[in-house]
């Protein structure tokens, strides 16, 4: 079982928002900070952050749990909803690393 399958079944304490279409989203930072689980409705991933510094790293949103490769124009559109729901969740702006 992936990481992000394992975390999505025993997740708790996870932030839950549902939008106007009724998507339901759920958003965790992981461990130290370093990583942050996020789902919308059944599928979830795990991607690559720095809670202490509010950054996120787009290029690690690259597979849902399920193993479907996310494209370059989901991504984008994954990246803009997880910066909106972190503000939500952590009253903090989630900046895009750029390298």
């Amino acid at each position: 079982m992936n990481r992000a399958k394992e975390t999505k079944s025993m997740i708790t304490g996870a932030y839950e928002f549902r939008d106007e279409d009724g998507f339901i989203y759920k958003m965790k930072i992981l461990g130290r900070g370093e990583e942050l689980f996020f789902q919308k409705n059944g599928s979830a991933l795990i991607c690559d952050i720095s809670a202490r510094f509010s950054v996120i790293e787009p290029k690690s949103i690259r597979r849902w749990d399920n193993g479907k490769k996310i494209s370059d124009e989901e991504r984008e559109v994954i990246l803009t909803k997880i910066i909106e729901l972190y503000e939500q969740a952590y009253q903090d702006k989630l900046t895009v690393l750029k390298k």
